[in-house]
């Protein structure tokens, strides 16, 4: 068992924050904070990881490369495949929770 404090991250420390890293029983994880400043496009990207990532405060907009589009809001949580690739506009300022797991 491991408790972890939610931070996020500081002017110095970009716009991601990993907090957890784990890999065990074939199984790897990641949890993680992410900061968002309104206007600031991530664009399209694949990950080697499954995604589940929950909106803490702010709007985004996620888009997928083959059309799907989805607006998140406050207390909002997606789940991504790690084979669709997607990219997020920020609408507002945003405070992001993210999980990421595969297999090993």
């Amino acid at each position: 068992m491991e408790i972890k404090r939610l931070v996020f991250p500081g002017e110095d420390d970009g716009y991601l924050k990993k907090i957890i890293e784990k890999s065990e029983k074939g199984v790897a994880m990641q949890c993680g904070s992410v900061t968002l400043t309104k206007g600031q496009l991530l664009p399209f990207k694949r990950l080697d990881f499954h995604e589940v990532s929950y909106l803490i405060s702010g709007k985004l907009k996620v888009s997928t490369k083959d059309g799907n589009e989805k607006l998140m809001n406050k207390g909002d949580l997606i789940y991504l495949n790690k084979e669709e690739i997607r990219k997020t506009e920020t609408l507002e300022d945003s405070k992001i929770l993210f999980f990421l797991f595969n297999d090993i």
